[in-house]
């Protein structure tokens, strides 16, 4: 039986797309990618414009720990290595390739032997090969996250929850690919070095439950567990609590009680890399919201512009006044729809000026629902007032920084304050504060250093 934990909401799931099959989109003209696909170190390209790509070819990689490569997604021949929009709205050194449509495979990457499949070390180093990163929406470098939690982590959770609106990738995948998926999970949880795992799915997906049940998960050494529908039952703090009453304290992560947490497509992407020698190039992504009158799992590979995914969806892009990566909770606001898409689009979210929320004159009534939803007991209206104020002391009083932003207290907040938002000023806001008191004690360090080389100098001199 899974734990609970406090706070919560439950919006409107509108998960109008979960009985709808994932269909491959064609695959566009041009691919624009990113070299900026995951935390950590950007990529540096490694090929150059006239070089012919294969499907799966190493285009950018990093030697830097926190860090993943990035393959060509499309055959064909590149014509431009240079900064283009990202979807988010920054400038990133990017590869354009023109795509051939003749789909020629990379031959680099073969499927892991069976003895390679039960090797720790040959997962993670496929994993890492492979360019997986964190397909729920984090993008943190998947090889680098296992690693790290050698030697602290006793517990694997494999997080199917995906609690967001609208959202339903992870649940298709488990209907449509429900062997597969579990012999990721199986790989997942061999490089971690444990016998056992927990997979915490929520109970709004009980034919995704029953299936996987029935293909006896327990000989992959994984534990189905059916879980409380409640959002933000996905983020990791809550499948750490829901999947072993181990509470994460704040400011610290999983791996600090134990845990890790890894998403249900991840383990997925692991499968096909280890399995069948593919590497990390397409995911699914929900497409919805009003502005579309169907929602649909499209298979998408990265680097498609945004705007081909939205004519293959048939979008009325007429009345779109807002389009969200991610989900409507957490999602972020896309800044160019002619960007292509990344490893941490999950879903794209169309929406009209009839579905804003916002309002011009947003006012705390003192209700207390905020306080009441936020999973991590935090005071949202306390710490809304001391970031409007500016004041660093008291935002780190009152926790600011442990806000992982799930939009609960926003989601419940009839005078419709802009809660969320602003905590992720306020955490920039300390972010930078702190960086200037360690700017400020170096420069400190440095001159306190140079007066006493000074002073012996000047002593020395006497003598």
């Amino acid at each position: 039986m899974p734990y609970k934990y406090y706070g919560g909401v439950h919006p409107d799931y509108a998960k109008t797309a979960a009985k709808t099959p994932v269909r491959p989109i064609a695959p566009p003209k041009q691919v624009v990618i990113p070299m900026v696909q995951h935390i950590g170190a950007p990529d540096h390209p490694t090929v150059k414009v006239g070089d012919t790509v294969t499907v799966g070819q190493v285009i950018g990689t990093n030697d830097a720990p926190v860090s993943a490569p990035i393959h060509a997604t499309v055959s064909g021949t590149v014509v431009a290595v240079e900064p283009r929009r990202h979807m988010l709205g920054d400038m990133v050194m990017s590869v354009v390739i023109d795509n051939d449509f003749k789909d020629t495979p990379c031959e680099d990457m073969k499927p892991l032997t069976g003895d390679e499949l039960e090797d720790p070390e040959a997962i993670i180093r496929r994993i890492r090969e492979a360019g997986v990163v964190g397909m729920g929406g984090a993008m943190f470098p998947t090889a680098f996250k296992i690693q790290g939690a050698a030697g602290k982590v006793d517990t694997l959770i494999i997080n199917g929850a995906e609690c967001e609106p609208y959202l339903c990738g992870d649940h298709r995948t488990m209907l449509e690919h429900p062997e597969e998926l579990l012999k990721g999970i199986e790989l997942v949880r061999i490089a971690h070095g444990l016998d056992k795992c927990y997979y915490g799915i929520e109970k709004n997906k009980q034919d995704a439950i029953d299936l996987l049940t029935g293909l006896d998960p327990a000989k992959y050494g994984v534990e189905i567990v059916p879980e409380a529908v409640k959002y933000p039952q996905g983020a990791e703090k809550m499948q750490v609590k829901a999947n072993t009453n181990r509470e994460v304290k704040p400011g610290g992560l999983p791996s600090g009680v134990g845990a890790n947490v890894v998403s249900t497509y991840t383990a997925y992407t692991v499968y096909r890399a280890c399995y069948e020698g593919v590497p990390s190039i397409e995911r699914v992504v929900t497409v919805a919201g009003d502005c579309v009158s169907e929602a649909q799992n499209l298979l998408v590979r990265f680097g498609t512009p945004l705007e081909h995914i939205f004519a293959e969806a048939g979008a009325d892009m007429d009345r779109v006044e807002r389009i969200c990566m991610g989900g409507p909770m957490m999602g972020i606001c896309v800044a160019d729809p002619s960007a292509g898409s990344v490893k941490g689009a999950s879903g794209l979210l169309l929406f009209s000026r009839d579905m804003n929320r916002e309002s011009e004159t947003p006012t705390c009534i003192r209700c207390g629902n905020c306080v009441a939803h936020c999973p991590m007991k935090l005071e949202p209206i306390y710490m809304y007032m001391y970031v409007n104020q500016g004041d660093i002391r008291k935002m780190e009083e009152y926790h600011v920084m442990d806000c992982f932003e799930c939009g609960s207290c926003s989601y419940g907040c009839p005078g419709r304050l802009s809660l969320t938002h602003t905590f992720k000023v306020g955490q920039a806001m300390i972010t930078a504060h702190r960086a200037e008191e360690r700017a400020k004690a170096e420069a400190a360090k440095i001159n306190a250093a140079a007066a006493a080389k000074a002073q012996d100098g000047g002593k020395e001199a006497r003598a």
